[in-house]
């Protein structure tokens, strides 16, 4: 007898087939009850485990075993005239088809099942009361969408900021339409590059429908190609090609928009529509160069930002009333500095201040330009102005993630840790995947004392990578919370690459936090602040955290200091109390801020002489 003849006689197979069918079906079933009581991932993968190793024991206990009327017996000792193997089978057969019904009855309930109910918009709100619903999408509502970078099909393949920026202004199109939620831009294009399907990208940002598409541009003639994807019903709503000219670009974004609506005029109702030419420009040659501009200044180095000044000042050069471009030039020249020290400060801050407004003076609510003199405003210590700017910028936009991002940095240097955890928390949710705005919630759970979240959320941006993601940020977590030995080699480790006065500046505080009369030794090394304030953060933390009154001293030289959140941890709650501390707020213009928009959280920390502190 062939093997194959005798894994049938000794129902191998059928044993096979049984157990894969019920392990399916348990499977399934734990799934859904573990979803629904928010069990770790790690429990089904271990049943996973468990299921398959059981699977190679049931495949050699039938080899090896037989049932009998006796009982269970090793095959070599039962006389092959007794068997029964065959009577098994047959009931083995009946067990398969039992649990196949159950498998399919299990398959239906779960492509049926009943969506989860809709949890409320996020709601940002000004200082002035006001609030509006923020469309973020929260669950898999008929009415959501996300927007996937157009892909280049052109044969130099060198379009991808086109098909990028087409996207993207599709999204800010569609974020305009009452009642339909859309993914962020950050989200839905990062997973764009991960080559997941469209169900799993849908899964991922919990969106009912996908638009993707492509563009194919060949000298002045473009393609665009573009469907939207009902992914629950597993149905293409629409798809079209488009033709013409660059000068046709903004017709065919409009059309795409309109179509749109039109494919989910059932969920989303009557409608109106804003043209994207009324949003941006009429001139082709100009929105191309703003397109690319905007990609560059993605990539925040100098010869990206040099590339996307000389595009943007193109830009409004060719059409002198494009605000966007306008503003989008006066962020990379706040930037240029940050990015290449030949720079001057007060010199690109005042480039930016005039071309933030003339966007002004053409379109009043630009976010953009609003942020912009905001940091003007910061950058010369008129905080409360500042604070205005910023609270208008949010009413102009509640869902741009840069306006609550950096006002929750001035009010956290302003001691309101509570309202500036209120602000990041809002730039996260439009945003969950800027790995520079969980940075700096992380780094408000760390001066709040929340030493726990701060390790987790900065290991979550450092796992993003650029812009606020740093593995030396969980070091320093450690090191405040005072597990030295936990924190010292991963806030070492980080800091290596870095330039070697980093890493001997940050050797120094290792031995000053574990040896406080090497504190002064420390504060000897810094010396006092010659740069401008805004680079000199990471000092001011390192200082705070050793409780040294040099932190205020260290920028005292400067016309214009810079306070930051730090500054009202717990390590240097001491040094508030000082009337230096006092003296450095009034010199930074928070005092100014304070008569305004009220005191600190910790109030009582000040000098009682000197502060307001309401009873």
């Amino acid at each position: 007898m062939s093997l194959f003849e005798e894994l049938k006689r000794r129902n191998v197979f059928r044993v096979g087939i049984a157990y894969g069918v019920a392990a399916w079906v348990l499977l399934q079933v734990a799934d859904l009850v573990l979803e629904n009581i928010n069990a770790p991932d790690w429990v089904i993968q271990a049943m996973m485990l468990m299921v398959g190793l059981g699977f190679i024991a049931a495949l050699v206990i039938a080899w090896a075993y037989e049932m009998t009327p006796e009982g269970i017996k090793k095959e070599s000792d039962v006389d092959r005239s007794q068997s029964v193997t065959a009577d098994t089978g047959r009931k083995m057969d009946r067990i398969i088809i039992g649990f196949l019904v159950v498998a399919v009855a299990v398959l239906l309930y779960r492509q049926t099942g009943v969506q989860s109910a809709e949890e409320p918009a996020v709601v940002a709100s000004n200082e002035a009361g006001t609030s509006e619903a923020v469309n973020i999408v929260t669950n898999s509502d008929r009415k959501s969408i996300a927007v996937l970078p157009f892909r280049d099909m052109s044969a130099a393949g060198d379009q991808a900021y086109f098909g990028e920026g087409i996207a993207e202004e599709l999204l800010n199109s569609l974020v305009k339409i009452k009642g339909l939620k859309v993914a962020s831009r950050t989200t839905a294009f990062s997973l764009a590059g991960e080559n997941l399907d469209i169900p799993s990208i849908a899964e991922r940002l919990d969106v009912a429908h996908i638009l993707e598409g492509s563009i194919r541009t060949a000298g002045q003639q473009v393609r665009v190609t573009a469907q939207l994807i009902d992914v629950n019903e597993d149905v293409h709503l629409w798809s079209e090609t488009y033709d013409g000219s660059l000068d046709d670009i903004f017709k065919i974004q409009d059309e795409i928009t309109s179509k749109i609506t039109a494919a989910m005029k059932v969920q989303l109702g009557e409608t109106n529509l804003v043209a994207t030419s009324d949003l941006l420009t009429s001139n082709a040659a100009a929105y191309q160069m703003y397109l690319q501009g905007r990609h560059l200044w993605r990539q925040r180095n100098a010869p990206a930002l040099l590339q996307a000044q000389k595009l943007f000042e193109g830009a409004v050069k060719l059409d002198p009333e494009f605000h966007q471009a306008w503003s989008n030039l006066a962020v990379v020249y706040l930037n240029l500095p940050d990015y290449d020290s030949s720079f001057d400060t007060e010199e690109e801050f005042d480039r930016g201040l005039g071309a933030a407004n003339r966007a002004l003076e053409i379109e009043p609510q630009s976010t953009e330009a609003l942020i912009i003199k905001a940091e003007y405003q910061m950058f010369h210590c008129h905080i409360a102005d500042g604070a205005r700017l910023y609270e208008q910028a949010i009413a102009s936009n509640p869902l741009d993630p840069t306006a609550h991002h950096w006002y929750s940095i001035t009010l956290a240097a302003a001691g309101h840790l509570e309202k500036a955890l209120q602000q990041i928390q809002l730039a996260r949710a439009i945003d969950p995947l800027i790995s520079a705005v969980i940075a700096t919630e992380a780094t408000l759970h760390r001066d709040s004392g929340n030493y726990d979240t701060a390790r987790t959320m900065h290991r979550q941006a450092a796992a993003l990578g650029i812009y606020g993601g740093s593995m030396s940020a969980v070091g320093l977590d450690y090191l405040i919370a005072g597990e030295i030995q936990k924190g010292k080699d991963l806030f070492m480790e980080s800091t290596r690459t870095n330039a070697p006065e980093v890493e001997a500046r940050n050797r120094l505080f290792l031995e000053a936090l574990q040896d406080r009369e090497k504190v002064e030794a420390f504060t000897e090394y810094l010396g006092f602040a010659d740069k401008p304030s805004y680079e000199l953060i990471d000092v001011m933390e390192l200082l705070a955290a050793l409780g040294s009154p040099h932190a205020m001293a260290y920028q005292s030289r400067l016309e214009c200091p810079w306070s930051e959140g730090s500054l009202w941890s717990e390590p240097f709650r001491e040094q508030r109390a000082a009337p230096e501390f006092f003296a450095f707020m009034e010199k930074a213009g928070i005092v100014d801020f304070w008569r305004e928009y009220g005191w600190p959280d910790d109030c009582a920390s000040l000098n009682q002489n000197l502060a307001e502190c309401p009873e």
